[in-house]
């Protein structure tokens, strides 16, 4: 390896955990308590995820309607059933 490639690659890491530091000190605080929905507003928006948003199960098609709407795809990869029961 080149020097400038060692170089440029030491860089691009020592970068990379600079920001990774970064963002650990920046972020909440882990222990912070996250807040409880009840279940009515869990199910509500389940609900909103499952029948509110039209959802693709073939890639292609989706890949083709993102082509033709100017829109990114979200990919959403979940082993289970979406309402929690598993």
């Amino acid at each position: 390896m080149r020097k400038s490639n060692r170089s440029s690659l030491a860089q691009s890491v020592l970068s990379s955990v600079a920001a990774a530091v970064l963002f650990m000190l920046l972020s909440p605080a882990a222990d912070a308590a996250p807040e409880v929905y009840s279940g009515y507003i869990s199910r509500q928006q389940v609900d909103k995820l499952t029948c509110d948003i039209h959802w693709y199960n073939n890639l292609k098609k989706a890949e083709e309607a993102a082509q033709e709407q100017g829109k990114l795809i979200v990919w959403v990869h979940m082993v289970g059933k979406i309402d929690g029961a598993t």
